[in-house]
């Protein structure tokens, strides 16, 4: 009778210890719960206004190719130099440099006031201010240092260039594999730094308004962290990191008194 008692009571330990750290509520993990099929107002990217420390690949076009050529040189710069050891370095500054006052520098045209204009409106300047030189211009702009950082309970924190400007927040964590099971998707918190501030916002992933939410559209500097959910913090706790060898004492405990009654 005190065996079989015995016995129960290190299977009820042994199945405590397996099914308590996994008990929470499913529904948790879905992303954007209840949403209907709809159309949505189409939302401005966050990334379309141009900011100091923006690096700016612009191809000018123009009936001449040669005298056109001059303008796109920073363009094709090598991306690595070699440095004094003579190991290869990555070389950042490649393209046009939004600086510390917000210009760019072009050849023959000298600094031009980029931050704080779309890149339709910097499109159109350039065009104007190029005319001058070359006949039709045409000018093309594009964002080449576009990255964000994914930090927290995702498969592949780090930090990541985007293949593009128009990114929003489901694709920066698809770059990182996605939330585990134990991140907390009703918190994610979000840093991003402007010219003018430091701004934090708190987003729940399951919400169906998700895709309204002025951070929904990433920006390049942004930085998302998702915190570790109950789950992952209390099998963090001291007292279940030592559970599984309770357990294990006890079904020992268990198997010598039996061995020792028989």
């Amino acid at each position: 009778m005190i065996n079989n008692k015995l016995k129960y009571v290190a299977f009820v330990a042994f199945t405590i210890s397996i099914i308590l750290p996994s008990c929470f509520n499913s529904k948790q993990v879905y992303y954007l719960q209840d949403i209907k099929d709809s159309v949505y107002r189409n939302l401005t990217s966050a990334s379309s206004v141009i900011e100091r420390g923006d690096q700016l690949y612009i191809f000018v076009s123009s009936l001449n190719v040669e005298s056109a050529s001059i303008f796109n040189m920073p363009n094709f710069l090598s991306a690595s130099t070699i440095s004094q050891s003579g190991q290869t370095q990555n070389n950042p500054v490649v393209g046009y440099l939004v600086d510390e006052s917000g210009k760019i520098v072009m050849n023959k045209i000298g600094s031009i006031q980029a931050s704080g204009l779309t890149y339709k409106q910097l499109k159109d300047t350039l065009e104007n201010k190029l005319s001058s030189y070359l006949k039709d211009p045409i000018v093309n702009i594009r964002l080449i240092n576009f990255r964000i950082t994914v930090l927290g309970e995702v498969a592949h924190p780090g930090t990541f260039n985007a293949p593009n400007t128009d990114l929003n927040i489901l694709q920066g964590l698809g770059l990182a594999g996605d939330l585990l099971i134990t991140g907390k998707r009703k918190n994610v918190l979000l840093f991003r730094q402007t010219d003018t501030a430091k701004i934090t916002y708190r987003i729940n992933l399951t919400d169906k308004n998700l895709i309204n939410h002025p951070a929904f559209n990433l920006k390049s500097g942004d930085v998302l962290y998702v915190e570790p959910n109950r789950v992952k913090i209390n099998t963090s706790s001291s007292f279940l990191q030592i559970w599984p060898t309770i357990v294990s004492a006890a079904t020992l405990l268990v198997v010598l008194l039996t061995t020792l009654k028989k």
